[in-house]
C-alpha cells in the first residue's frame, strides 16, 4: 500500500468529513450538464461518495473505485444507498469493467496522488472504459507548496504537480480531447495551491489500450 493511501485510511474520518461541507459542486454542476440524463458514470476515486450519491440521486446509473479501504467505509456509511456500487481499486490497476461501458466518468483531486510514470496507464485505463463519444472530467494540481523532492508533503501523501498543458497532454495521448478547462486558487483558500479542471470528450478514432492510443486502428464502435 502506498503511503498516500495509508494517509486516508488513517484519515478515513477527518478527510469525509471535509469532503462532505467543501467542494466544487460547480465542476460537477458542469458534468452534468454535459452528459446525457441516467447514463452510466463512473466515478474514479470517489473519497467520502458525496458526488456519487448526488448522481445516483440524479438518476444516473453511478459505479465508483476508491483505492483506500477506509474512505470505501466512511462513504458507503455516509451515502448507504451507494452498497454495492462502489469498487476497491488502486490505480492505476486494471479497471474492473468492460470496455466502453461507461457514458462518462469524473475523477476529482485524485490523479495527482500518483507517480508521474504512471500517469498514461490511468488515463489510457478511463479511455479504455468509456465509449467513444463519451465525457471525461477531471481536476488535479498544478501548483502546491509544501512538496519534497518525491513530490510528498508534510503527511506523506504524493501531489504530482503539472502546468495544465503538459495534463492536457497526457488526457490528449489517452485519446480525449479538451472541451472546456479552468484554472483556480484552492476553494478552501489554502495559500500556494492551484487546480485546474477539464471537460473532455473520448474521440471516436482511436483504439485505446494499457499502452495508450494506437492510430491506424480504424473507427471504433459501441
Amino acid at each position: 500500500m502506498s503511503r498516500t493511501l495509508e494517509f486516508y485510511d488513517g484519515k478515513a474520518d477527518e478527510m469525509s468529513s471535509m469532503y462532505e461541507r467543501v467542494g466544487d459542486t460547480g465542476s460537477l454542476d458542469r458534468f452534468v450538464a454535459a452528459i446525457p440524463p441516467g447514463c452510466r458514470v463512473l466515478d474514479v476515486g470517489c473519497g467520502s461518495g458525496r458526488d456519487a450519491a448526488r448522481l445516483l440521486a440524479l438518476g444516473f446509473d453511478v459505479h465508483a473505485v476508491d483505492g483506500s479501504v477506509g474512505m470505501r467505509e466512511r462513504a458507503l456509511a455516509l451515502h448507504p444507498e451507494l452498497r454495492g456500487r462502489i469498487s476497491h481499486v488502486e490505480l492505476p490497476a486494471v479497471l474492473p469493467f468492460d470496455p466502453a461501458s461507461f457514458d462518462a466518468a469524473m475523477a476529482w483531486a485524485v490523479i495527482m496522488h500518483l507517480n508521474r510514470d504512471r500517469l498514461p496507464a490511468v488515463f489510457a485505463e478511463v479511455a479504455r472504459v468509456v465509449r467513444p463519444g463519451g465525457v471525461f472530467a477531471y481536476s488535479v494540481n498544478t501548483e502546491r507548496s509544501g512538496r519534497d523532492a518525491d513530490d510528498r508533503d508534510v503527511a506523506g501523501r504524493r501531489f504530482t504537480c503539472l502546468p495544465s498543458e503538459a495534463w492536457e497532454r497526457l488526457h490528449a495521448a489517452a485519446g480525449f480531447r479538451t472541451e472546456w478547462a479552468e484554472q483556480t486558487d484552492d476553494i478552501t483558500g489554502r495559500p500556494g495551491i492551484r487546480w485546474v479542471t477539464f471537460l473532455t470528450t473520448r474521440e471516436r478514432s482511436r483504439a485505446v489500450g494499457r499502452d495508450g492510443p494506437r492510430r491506424g486502428a480504424g473507427p471504433e464502435t459501441q
